[in-house]
């Protein structure tokens, strides 16, 4: 009798090592999942510095056009109504000619327009939609804030509109607490001037002003901010993340929208280091908040990007000192310190 002998072959995978493919599979994972998220945010900074390096080349061609820098915002009631902001300005430098086409410098871009002195309704609604229409130059793509917000202001009438995203407001000066805490025992004190490059054009009642220009900038365009990031929406957010409270607060008179006249308006103030404003400011003036004349504000990993008046791009981090940071938002300061 012969005895035969049957092979079996074996498929498949036993429980255990599919557990071991499975295990090192997560690992692998995890090891590679910051690193794609940290190449992501890389991308998306170079983006946003690319960004102000767009607007930085607008503002330069815009001077060289003009002979002077745009105005911040502008307020004027006679002889026509007019809210507008240094965005709309540099929009043919943008390649956005088109739609800088379809602005009406005559009439405001909020609801109420066509009531303030008998305006063209469709000449407000044609401005209204220019400021909803998103533009990427003006987003920075590491912030989470929705794409739109709503706005309103009550005094000294109740105006409202609705606008796209803008990431970024002028540097249009130091004041209050932040201001006294940076020159406290520097020679000069608060008294020195304490405005930044780009002015507001307002009627005499709402506070004058006027435009400036490059040879204007003495403490030298090198040193000087004009531009720098602030979380455009009426959420404000206290570090990363949203305050209600805050938002009720600020939120509707936040000038977030890159076409609403008040991103032109941010005079530093500074706030509490955990974001809450201080009864005359604060001593942080960087990624504590994104109020309005409150604090700069990204949501970069220890900073934000500013755009200086010679056109570059830098990045500044949220641990400078309050002088420091004085000394770059000032254009006719006199600060002989040097940016970090």
């Amino acid at each position: 009798m012969h005895l035969q002998t049957r092979i079996h072959s074996r498929k498949g995978f036993t429980l255990i090592e599919l557990l071991v493919v499975i295990a090192i599979i997560a690992i692998l994972i995890a090891l590679l999942l910051p690193a794609v998220q940290q190449a992501r945010e890389a991308a998306r900074r170079t983006q946003c510095r690319n960004n102000l390096k767009q607007m930085g080349l607008a503002l330069h061609n815009y001077h060289d056009t003009h002979n002077t820098m745009p105005f911040s915002w502008m307020a004027s009631l006679s002889p026509n109504v007019n809210l507008s902001a240094w965005t709309i300005m540099i929009l043919p430098y943008l390649d956005q000619a088109p739609l800088y086409n379809q602005w009406n410098s005559s009439v405001p871009a909020v609801n109420q327009g066509a009531a303030l002195g008998a305006l063209p309704a469709s000449a407000v609604t044609q401005n209204l939609a220019v400021i909803r229409t998103p533009l990427t130059v003006f987003q920075c793509p590491s912030s989470s804030a929705p794409t739109e917000s709503n706005y309103q202001i009550t005094s000294p009438t109740t105006l409202t509109w609705t606008a796209a995203r803008g990431d970024y407001s002028p540097s249009s000066g130091i004041r209050s607490d932040i201001s006294t805490l940076a020159y406290t025992g520097y020679p000069g004190g608060t008294s020195r001037p304490r405005s930044g490059v780009l002015q507001q054009a307002t009627d005499p009642s709402l506070g004058g002003g006027g435009v400036s220009r490059l040879r204007d900038v003495t403490d030298g365009t090198s040193n000087t901010a004009v531009l720098g990031e602030r979380t455009g929406s009426s959420n404000i957010y206290r570090k990363l993340q949203v305050d209600a409270t805050l938002t009720a607060t600020y939120g509707p008179g936040n000038g977030g929208g890159w076409g609403d006249f008040l991103i032109g308006e941010h005079w530093v103030s500074g706030a509490l280091y955990d974001g809450t404003p201080g009864s005359n400011g604060g001593p942080c003036g960087i990624n504590c908040n994104n109020i309005r004349s409150q604090s700069w504000h990204s949501f970069h990993t220890g900073g934000v990007h500013m755009l200086m008046a010679d056109g570059a791009v830098r990045f500044f981090s949220e641990n400078m000192s309050n002088l420091v940071l004085a000394s770059i938002t000032t254009r006719q300061g006199g600060e002989t310190v040097t940016p970090e």
